[in-house]
């Protein structure tokens, strides 16, 4: 039973956190918005356990919380969690998550718009030698691959969505990570046709009249830039028959598998 709710527009998280803090609650604040999906923290005699934000837990997951203006909250008394990831103090916490919450501001108003697919710029990548990059930069930028949104990658890139923010920031302007489509690796991707012998013994026919054309084009020498040319149909169309036709033991590819798993397979 909710012994608090509300609207957050009129009581804002920090203020709800030290209420709970100074009062020694035990329960879960349960929030609620309609842009993002339900989160909470958990207390325990006043002392803040656990925060859950998807697809983010504990400090990350506290630290986006502070971001929300608007939704709804409750107070559920006495529900504990089912694992504590919160050590911390609450104070230190939010004096940290609302220092970052304003450089993230900062930052947020230097990138692209959140529906904008990210690309990675792949004459950087393979022509210079000089790139370092730390562990956690490699986990933002494992996430490109030129069909999720700036959004999207955010929200896969482990952490804390500010610090993700500033390593995409940080990417574009030393131009690993464009927002301009680069189609340069469907040229790379060669796939060829598995022949009869080497088939699974339960391949069918391809089930599709794009799916036979595909097989019709694939000679082992084509690119699928090329073959995606030849066909004039959607690259998406394009991409769900390959997935088909490698399953099915049709398809296999000479050259660019790696390039086929990171932008197509997924």
């Amino acid at each position: 039973m909710a012994i608090i709710q509300g609207d957050l527009a009129e009581y804002a998280i920090p203020d709800l956190l030290q209420f709970l803090h100074g009062t020694r609650k035990a329960g879960q604040l349960v929030l609620e918005s309609r842009s993002a999906a339900p989160a909470g923290v958990f207390f325990a005699q006043g002392e803040l356990v656990h925060a859950y934000c998807p697809p983010r837990k504990g400090v990350p997951a506290l630290y986006q919380l502070l971001a929300w203006r608007e939704g709804r909250f409750a107070f559920l008394k006495n529900v504990a969690p089912s694992e504590r990831t919160i050590f911390e103090d609450l104070q230190n916490l939010l004096l940290d998550g609302l220092r970052r919450l304003d450089e993230y501001r900062l930052i947020a108003d230097r990138l692209p718009p959140a529906d904008t697919v990210l690309h990675l710029s792949r004459a950087e990548l393979g022509g210079r030698s000089d790139i370092r990059l730390t562990r956690a930069e490699w986990e933002v930028l494992a996430q490109v691959n030129g069909r999720r949104t700036l959004e999207e990658v955010l929200q896969l890139a482990g952490g804390a969505e500010d610090e993700a923010a500033r390593i995409v920031y940080g990417l574009l302007v030393a131009e690993l990570v464009t927002t301009a489509r680069d189609d340069s690796w469907l040229d790379a991707i060669v796939p060829e046709r598995i022949p009869a012998g080497e088939a699974p013994p339960t391949r069918a026919a391809p089930p599709t009249i794009l799916g036979n054309l595909v097989v019709k084009q694939v000679d082992g020498q084509r690119s699928l830039a090329a073959i995606l040319r030849a066909l004039g149909c959607p690259e998406r169309a394009l991409t769900e028959e390959l997935h088909l036709l490698v399953r099915t033991g049709w398809i296999r590819f000479r050259a660019g598998e790696d390039l086929y798993a990171r932008y197509l397979a997924g």
